[in-house]
């Protein structure tokens, strides 16, 4: 088995930008890892989005997921082809403005999986309103331009290291619950789901077409404590509200984050508390 911690210690950012990206929050997350974590078996993060966490530590044996099919395949080819997903995103850098964004955008919803669609979906993703990624209930992606004048496409260099640090995980489309039945003993889970809203009408974490609902946060943390009784290390985000509190006051250890996020939604920005939640103690 390989050990958990890899020796390679260079900064690799994720590739996307992602509504609830951790990539503020990551010292705050590795400082409540558990304190033996170079000693557990498996690395899995089941709602992987941007990967801020799993790029922050690169484990050597990891499981990674979502429910956004799209982001998977992403995700596997650039671990496959990221010379050609480089050639792909430079064509793309040279053309880009509003015009071409919503001429790709269009030609994204009415494509097949391919190694160029994949090549697109992080153009789109780096171009559009915020890094959002929404998609209607035809699953077709629909956010707006965001009129970024120079758009930060990874380069041919960040991209191969991406696919240096993939190499040796295992990517899946699922349901977050599907790993139930492949995680063991010792194994460290790492579960960020998309937030609560902030109002009615606020759906700023929805990435997939059914969303996330107030029923999915229970269920959430009735999965949480499935895994703990299978023996595995737990550490879950979410926003600080009263009632995430509530779902995990029992079992769980809560600890309030540093970092207050700006979050836009309904055309306003607002400061949203987090807190990372353990089913183990922090020495």
């Amino acid at each position: 088995m390989k050990p958990i911690i890899n020796e390679d210690t260079t900064l690799t950012k994720p590739f996307l930008r992602w509504a609830g990206g951790k990539t503020r929050s990551v010292p705050f997350l590795k400082a409540h890892l558990p304190s033996d974590f170079s000693h557990v078996n498996r690395y899995f993060e089941p709602f992987l989005g941007a990967g801020s966490l799993f790029f922050s530590l690169k484990p050597q044996n990891a499981v990674l997921s979502d429910n956004n099919k799209d982001l998977i395949e992403s995700y596997r080819a650039i671990k496959k082809n990221p010379l050609i997903i480089s050639k792909y995103l430079s064509e793309h850098q040279k053309k880009t403005s509003e015009h071409y964004y919503y001429e790709m955008r269009n030609k994204y919803n009415n494509s097949k999986p391919s190694v160029y669609r994949a090549a697109l979906f992080t153009y789109l993703n780096k171009t559009c309103f915020n890094g959002i990624w929404r998609v209607n209930k035809r699953g077709e992606f629909n956010v707006p331009y965001g009129k970024q004048e120079h758009p930060s496409i990874p380069s041919r260099e960040e991209l191969i290291k991406i696919s240096e640090v993939l190499a040796n995980a295992k990517l899946i489309h699922c349901n977050y619950k599907n790993i139930i039945d492949e995680v063991k003993k010792a194994d460290f889970v790492y579960l960020d789901p998309p937030y609560p809203p902030l109002s009615n009408t606020s759906n700023f974490t929805q990435y997939t077409s059914d969303g996330f609902t107030k029923k999915d946060h229970e269920e959430l943390a009735i999965f949480a404590a499935e895994l703990t009784q299978k023996g595995c290390y737990v550490l879950i985000s979410n926003s600080d509200t009263e009632y995430i509190r509530s779902l995990y006051q029992n079992n769980f250890n809560i600890f309030e984050l540093e970092v207050t996020r700006l979050i836009r939604a309904d055309g306003h920005r607002y400061k949203v508390r987090e807190i990372a939640i353990t089913n183990y103690e922090i020495k």
